[in-house]
């Protein structure tokens, strides 16, 4: 029942989300069509190598974490679940989640459970830290002549959460104090979980370094990003100042981050609303539509890709599907044999 609330939940989102874009739009549609006109398929194509080059920088991030758990898995096969999770959560997104996928083919690979998952969280909250940095630091540096100060204090209280966020992980002390707060967690099943999974990020304070090299990498590879954004805008025609992606994108992902149909919604309209501010409204819808054109192209690929490896076997939908169910099972096992151990 509580899936489908959720299900219901992120399509009526998505759907205001669209409804937002028509009312900013209006009577504009013409005019997106011109703009999409002047598509330049030569510069798509090239942003299309840059897109995947991005890929890669932050495959490299995942298994620099991976290893701190002794996970050493071969970079051709990281990529390839970082593409096969892109297809997940673009296509199934009501079903199972991207990171559940790869989380789910790491453990199949490495035989570690929790390990897996929680490599994928600490991942993915790198990841985050390294856009809302790229944001604040472009903020901070042209927030002033561009009037962005209300942004500007906004990106630093989501980044000093942020970086709470991570102090608690990283500074059991600071945990403890907070341990009034189980009583909010029924489920003493749910609580043991949760302390397993603290304990294992935790074990990642003996790995400052690697944290460290996670987040530059994250920079990287959100600099690989924003360039692909802005090479989309070249080949639509659209000329405006290279920076201004590195402003505008961060924001636009952590938008795309709210419960909808994979930001499908969301983000267009964040696209419209804060490119609209540098351009046309037609011109950053048009802008939208052609990165999902690149981004769905790319699920794609990987879905094929995914399907060829599998053999095209009937199960694989299955397998897909019950994903999740998988990993709930691996979960309790995970739990009995702590139990087991402390016995």
């Amino acid at each position: 029942m509580k899936k489908h609330l959720l299900s219901a939940f992120k399509i009526l989102v998505s759907i205001a989300g669209i409804l937002f874009i028509v009312f900013l739009v209006k009577s504009h549609w013409n005019e997106v069509v011109k703009v999409l006109a002047g598509f330049r398929p030569e510069i798509f194509a090239v942003t299309v190598l840059l897109f995947f080059a991005g890929l890669a920088v932050i495959t490299v991030r995942f298994s620099i974490i991976l290893q701190v758990q002794g996970i050493r898995i071969p970079f051709r096969t990281l990529y390839y679940f970082n593409g096969i999770s892109l297809f997940f959560s673009l296509f199934l997104p009501s079903a199972i989640g991207g990171d559940v996928v790869k989380g789910y083919y790491v453990y199949k690979q490495s035989g570690k459970k929790v390990e897996s998952f929680t490599s994928i969280f600490l991942d993915r909250f790198v990841g985050s830290l390294g856009i809302i940095a790229v944001g604040l630091i472009t903020i901070l540096y042209y927030g002033h002549t561009l009037n962005l100060a209300p942004l500007r204090n906004w990106a630093l209280i989501l980044c000093g959460g942020m970086l709470l966020v991570l102090f608690f992980f990283m500074n059991q002390g600071f945990a403890d104090k907070f341990r009034f707060l189980k009583v909010l967690v029924p489920s003493v099943k749910l609580r043991e979980l949760i302390a397993h999974v603290y304990h294992t990020l935790n074990y990642y304070r003996h790995h400052k370094k690697v944290l460290a090299q996670g987040f530059l990498i994250s920079l990287v590879g959100q600099v690989f990003f924003m360039t692909v954004q802005y090479s989309l805008a070249r080949s639509l025609r659209i000329d405006v100042p290279y920076v201004t992606f590195f402003l505008v994108v961060p924001i636009i992902t952590i938008l795309s981050m709210a419960p909808s149909i994979n930001g499908l919604g969301v983000r267009e309209a964040g696209f419209v609303y804060l490119f609209g501010k540098f351009m046309g409204s037609e011109q950053a819808l048009a802008l939208s539509l052609v990165y999902d054109a690149l981004v769905y192209g790319a699920g794609i690929f990987f879905g094929f890709l995914y399907l060829f490896r599998e053999g095209f076997r009937s199960a694989v939908v299955h397998e897909a599907m019950d994903m999740e169910e998988q990993v709930g099972k691996i979960e309790e096992e995970e739990l009995e044999s702590g139990k087991g151990e402390q016995k």
